[in-house]
């Protein structure tokens, strides 16, 4: 019999080479004046202006913010939502990687109401309807186009990353062109490839893992897997780029499920405070945070081993789990991501009590139950990763 699950998928997604073309026609039943989110990203390549051409040509107004930086911190958001106020913006349009679309996420649900951003920090905590919200990412890794979540940075002495998260931010519309991505130099592809494999792995080891979504998770790594060095060694080339881009959808569909596991959790550290980018951290930390969890789930090491192509035949449960973990580190290990850290091995190591104590405070507190970790467990994951 199979295991009772819900499964909840409202994005309307338009997946193609110059698919961006409809965004017009399919925005105009959301609004007529579009407040834009964006960042560098977009406007350097060209998107931009290019979403822009698009909607002005269907009879929408259009106003930019642009004022999001690498990491949404809540006073952009808070100006952002303002500006759509003041604007009777009526539809947000989120272009770029993540964090221009995380952010038009949260801008879109602070602009009709009145609450700041504080107040919908956390999990179901809208309670005004958000604006319509049109995705159009330039990458290949988030998936934020296709989730419920937002990630956003505080603006403390100790900035943190808190999620926003209820399905009433899914986005209306995901318009997906791969060939946005050719833009984009090696680093990015890759952290934001390594970004998509983290989704699905994560989400085949979580507590809210289902049948569906596993599915999607698994095709999702085997693509990653195959096609993500064929686009390092051949840029240019859209058809490897397509891959991807589809990788990132299905591993963005398996988020919005399973939620965020713990290589994101630990990763928002490094990320923070080594500069590394969200991807690159999470790749650092695949392999180690796997074994702290299959530990507890081994059930999972099977499902994770044949999607990186392992094989498992004759292996027993603890086998398994070590064939698993070493799949995703022999991946993971042919780009260079340690180089990424901006401290030394020494100083590190004093940081890293840090990084757990806090990590263990601020982490999804059901990822922490369900998992049962220890600090020092913790501890020794980054260890094991730096080194």
């Amino acid at each position: 019999m199979c295991e009772d699950f819900q499964f909840r998928m409202p994005t309307q997604i338009i997946f193609g080479q110059d698919c961006v073309g409809a965004i017009g026609s399919n925005i105009q039943p959301c609004g007529r004046r579009a407040l834009i989110v964006a960042g560098a990203m977009a406007k350097n390549s060209g998107a931009l202006q290019t979403v822009v051409t698009h909607l002005e040509k269907a009879g929408l107004e259009c106003i930019l913010y642009d004022r999001v930086g690498a990491q949404p911190r809540i006073g952009e958001i808070e100006e952002g939502a303002q500006v759509g106020r003041d604007e009777k913006c009526d539809v947000v349009v989120g272009i770029g990687g993540e964090c221009p679309m995380d952010a038009a996420k949260a801008i879109a649900a602070l602009a009709p109401g009145s609450a700041r951003l504080t107040d919908i920090l956390g999990v179901d905590k809208i309670r005004s309807q958000p604006l319509p919200i049109i995705a159009v990412p330039l990458t290949a890794g988030s998936g934020s186009e296709v989730t419920p979540l937002a990630a956003i940075t505080t603006e403390d002495d100790f900035p943190e990353i808190k999620i926003v998260a209820s399905p009433q931010l899914y986005p209306t519309l995901a318009l997906v062109d791969p060939a946005f991505t050719l833009a984009f130099p090696e680093a990015v592809t890759v952290a934001n490839g390594l970004d998509a494999l983290s989704h699905s792995v994560e989400g085949i080891m979580s507590k809210n893992s289902q049948p569906l979504a596993d599915l999607l998770a698994v095709e999702s790594i085997r693509l990653v897997v195959r096609y993500l060095p064929k686009v390092i060694s051949d840029p240019q080339n859209v058809d490897y780029r397509s891959k991807l881009a589809y990788a990132a959808v299905l591993a963005g569909i398996v988020v919005g499920q399973t939620g965020l596991g713990l290589a994101h959790h630990m990763g928002f550290y490094l990320t923070l405070e080594q500069g590394m980018k969200h991807g690159m951290a999470n790749g650092l930390l695949l392999a180690g945070t796997c074994e702290a969890s299959l530990i507890r789930t081994p059930v999972k090491a099977e499902t994770i081993a044949k999607a990186f192509g392992a094989d498992i035949r004759n292996s027993d449960s603890q086998a398994a789990i070590q064939i698993a973990v070493d799949a995703v580190r022999a991946f993971t290990a042919q780009f260079d991501l340690i180089s990424e850290l901006a401290d030394e091995k020494s100083i590190l190591e004093k940081k890293i009590k840090n990084y757990a104590e806090r990590m263990l405070k601020n982490a999804d507190p059901l990822l922490i139950d369900a998992l049962k970790l220890k600090r020092d467990e913790i501890e020794n994951v980054y260890r094991k990763s730096f080194r």
